[in-house]
């Protein structure tokens, strides 16, 4: 047997000052009566509230208090199986990892920025049996986690995100919307999400080509672009990390990356969708507030255990003692003959 609050256990160390009250009201009346009655005539007549009776009440009132704190700590035993219907939303977020997410123009540099939206994100949404998912890209897609509500598991993979190996940079859409629409497919949810994470610029724009599909699907996309207009070099970094120097193009000039707002603002527009600029996470209550408002669909079910509540047992042993003690009466007062 367990108890479901057990704190509340620790009330039953008021029995022993409630039994020491009892005892003491009765010694109590006891002396008030022998104040009244002479000793003599005490012994003559048959008093109300034998002692025999009294001590019987007492013994019913301390139990049926014992009894109230123990439905108060609220036993169990015994369990029950029952199937839970897990519903949320299904979220995929596109993380560019291109070399110009490795720009400063934020602190320390625009993909950390971004990994720690995404974790805000998923900290903080209401629902937390929302399905995640993450996938990478730069000049390819590759899936990082796939959907999942294991919160803990996808956060670290989130934190493992790092730039692109150069033999595979770029920045093409094309690929994470593939990648993702092809993973939504296979989901019977009828909230589709993706959380695009990008500095904006793909130079190709072969997603344009996509947005029909994106559309055909009702796949909604929050486009989060990542920099400032003003834009920033891109730095080049050693084995360790440090900065060696900046890229430069053929002119012997550092290379700036801008944010492309134009094509993020177009793909939100297109989907449904909804634009945020991104100098930092103080702007988090809004995405949060806006994946909020999506209604949540049956995304599994699941089996629980439970314990079984029998606080209603010892209850009314509580209530039976107690009617008990009141309807136990005493004798009636009559004379004792010899």
């Amino acid at each position: 047997m367990s108890f479901s609050d057990s704190v509340y256990l620790y009330l039953l160390f008021l029995v022993i000052p409630f039994v020491f009250l009892l005892f003491y009201n009765f010694k109590k009346k006891r002396k008030l009566q022998r104040g009244f009655i002479s000793d003599i005539a005490f012994k003559q007549i048959g008093v109300k509230s034998s002692n025999d009776v009294v001590v019987i009440k007492a013994i019913l009132i301390t139990l049926s208090f014992v009894f109230f704190i123990l439905a108060l700590a609220g036993p169990q035993w015994g369990e029950k199986k029952e199937e839970i219907s897990v519903k949320g939303i299904e979220v995929i977020f596109l993380l560019d990892t291109s070399r110009s997410m490795d720009a400063q123009d934020l602190n320390p540099n625009r993909l950390e920025v971004a990994k720690d939206l995404i974790i805000n994100i998923v900290d903080n949404v209401k629902n937390k049996t929302d399905y995640f998912g993450l996938i990478s890209f730069a000049g390819i897609a590759e899936t990082e986690a796939a959907l999942t509500d294991d919160q803990s598991f996808f956060k670290m993979r989130v934190n493992s995100i790092v730039i692109s190996p150069d033999e595979v940079q770029g920045t093409d859409f094309f690929s994470a919307f593939r990648l993702a629409i092809d993973t939504l497919k296979m989901s019977k949810n009828k909230n589709h999400i993706i959380v695009l994470i990008t500095d904006g610029e793909d130079q190709e724009k072969e997603w344009l080509k996509i947005l029909p599909e994106l559309k055909e699907e009702k796949i909604t996309v929050f486009a989060i672009g990542v920099g400032k207009n003003t834009g920033a070099p891109i730095p080049k970094k050693d084995e360790d990390g440090n900065i060696t120097g900046y890229k430069i193009d053929k002119k012997g000039e550092k290379v700036r990356t801008v944010l492309d707002e134009l094509s993020l603002i177009k793909i939100k527009d297109e989907t449904g969708g909804v634009y945020y600029r991104l100098t930092d996470i103080s702007g988090i209550d809004q995405i949060v507030a806006g994946l909020d408002k999506f209604e949540g669909s049956i995304l599994s079910k699941r089996v629980s255990v439970k314990k079984i509540n029998r606080y209603q047992y010892p209850l009314f042993i509580a209530f039976f003692l107690l009617i008990l003690e009141m309807l136990l009466s005493d004798r009636r007062l009559k004379w004792k003959k010899d």
